[in-house]
């Protein structure tokens, strides 16, 4: 335990105190993750439906370069945001008087990026560059879903996620009906784009307005103040650029050797595989506030505790999701049409990110931030986002949207091998009593996948080997899995 000095902390402050029994903490714990849950996981059933349809109708070249507009918008975002959306997470947690200088300043440099970048789509628009535009409308609309972001970071931290969910509400409903009115109007690309910008600064807006109490002051946009609060920022900069960036990488580099309609197989397939890490980003969301008030209060065990006992949780959950979506792969992609087929192996692939992604927000962004092991984390998304870039090239140019899925398998495990090595050096080590019986039974799910008539039908299919799993795993490990159920009885009463 001497890694975790306290003198290591870099954000002054008395953190608010956590209640002295487990059961509370579950309990807020819960409370929290159900509001995010809504905000990230159902929520995002409505929007995935709608972008289901938004898939087929622009066809793989289309989505490619509407995918390519997100992602580069995103990496672009990253350089505004300056650190301040993972700095907040955390600085709101422990001293409550952060907030009006972090909004502040995201307020300051969202204005003047996003003039810049109106200004850039304008220029394009009037040469007759429709990519760009494209592009540039992706910056615009980024920068809007990242100040967005930073409210709804700067919510969670004060506990205060249920919160966050009229914005959601807005944001969810607002992409449906722009779907749906884009597809019924045969609208183009770019209409979307546009589209969907207005609809994000009308969810900034409103998480301003819901922030009203920590509204910045005329003192708080003075240019020391700001300088300071980009000093304190900084070292979640690059991890912020590396965390953001790494699950677009693949995506900008493999369009630089690729075709757009390899980038939209890919990018259809990555779509579907992220719907179950959104709902267990939830959890690490909530996490974050409730580990870093235990950390600064130096409850270390219970943070251990409590780590053992979710991350059970999360193996017996996500092992069947990944084993179902790589074995219906070919099922859940002839949903996107008939020009999607080629995603099918490429989701096979990816599919693993139902275990990997779900183990990097929760011992990475979850943990490892709320340890205060920033520097940690950020030189491992470092060495995993320039290996992804790296191959995503290669094997991309190589090997197409499967090399570019295999490119991102074997980053994320040099990611996840990397948090165990951290953990184990601050004295926190990784205890994986789940991890066997969870194997065992996801092979015996599979053998029943395999021995099933190929004619059955698919959702019937699906749900016996779902009880083929649950029923070997209560055979396999029936005390863990009985202290799980325990868990997520507390975290819900």
């Amino acid at each position: 335990m001497s890694g975790l000095s306290k003198t290591e902390i870099l954000i002054p402050g008395s953190p608010a105190s956590l209640p002295a029994e487990s059961g509370a903490i579950l309990r807020i714990l819960g409370r929290n993750t159900f509001w995010l849950w809504l905000d990230l996981g159902a929520l995002r059933i409505g929007t995935m439906l709608a972008g289901l349809f938004l898939i087929r109708y622009f066809g793989p070249a289309n989505f490619g370069i509407y995918s390519t507009a997100l992602a580069a918008g995103w990496m672009g975002n990253c350089l505004v945001d300056l650190g301040l959306t993972r700095y907040a997470a955390r600085a709101v947690a422990a001293s409550a008087e952060e907030t009006r200088p972090i909004l502040a300043l995201s307020i300051f440099t969202t204005a003047i990026s996003v003039a810049l970048e109106i200004l850039l789509l304008l220029l394009a628009l009037r040469s007759g560059y429709w990519q760009t535009a494209c592009l540039a409308a992706g910056f615009v609309l980024c920068n809007f879903e990242g100040t967005a972001s930073l409210c709804s970071s700067i919510l969670t931290a004060e506990l205060r996620s249920r919160a966050i969910l009229p914005g959601s509400v807005l944001s969810a409903a607002g992409l449906i009906s722009l779907t749906v009115a884009v597809i019924y109007m045969h609208l183009s690309v770019l209409a979307m784009l546009v589209a969907l910008c207005v609809k994000s600064l009308l969810v900034v807006t409103l998480r301003l307005w819901q922030l009203r109490v920590d509204w910045p002051e005329r003192t708080d946009f003075l240019s020391n103040v700001l300088m300071r609060t980009v000093r304190n920022a900084f070292p979640y900069f690059w991890y912020n650029v590396t965390q953001v960036g790494y699950g677009k990488v693949a995506l900008v580099c493999f369009g630089l050797v690729a075709t757009k309609e390899q980038v939209g197989w890919f990018a259809a397939a990555f779509v579907l595989s992220d719907v179950i890490p959104q709902w267990s980003y939830a959890s690490s969301g909530a996490l974050l506030p409730v580990w870093t008030r235990l950390f600064e209060n130096g409850r270390w065990e219970e943070m251990i505790r409590l780590r053992q006992r979710l991350l059970d949780i999360l193996l017996f959950a996500s092992i069947p999701v990944w084993i179902s979506l790589s074995f219906f792969a070919p099922e859940i992609c002839a949903l996107l049409g008939p020009r999607y087929v080629p995603s099918a192996p490429v989701l096979r692939i990816v599919a693993c990110r139902s275990v990997l992604a779900v183990l990097d927000g929760f011992l990475g962004h979850g943990f490892l931030v709320s340890v205060n092991r920033l520097k940690e984390r950020q030189t491992a998304l470092t060495v995993s986002f320039l290996l992804l870039a790296a191959l995503s090239t290669l094997l991309g140019y190589c090997w197409g949207a499967e090399g570019v899925a295999i490119a991102l398998f074997i980053s994320d495990a040099v990611l996840i091998s990397q948090y165990l090595r951290i953990t184990s050096k601050i004295g926190m080590p990784i205890e994986w009593p789940a991890v066997v019986p969870g194997i065992l039974a996801g092979a015996i799910m599979v053998a029943t996948a395999l021995v099933l008539p190929q004619g059955a039908q698919p959702l019937l299919k699906l749900l016996v080997i779902v009880l083929v799993y649950a029923a070997g795993l209560a055979l396999l490990s029936k005390n863990r899995l009985l202290d799980a159920g325990r868990t997520l009885q507390e975290c819900i009463r």
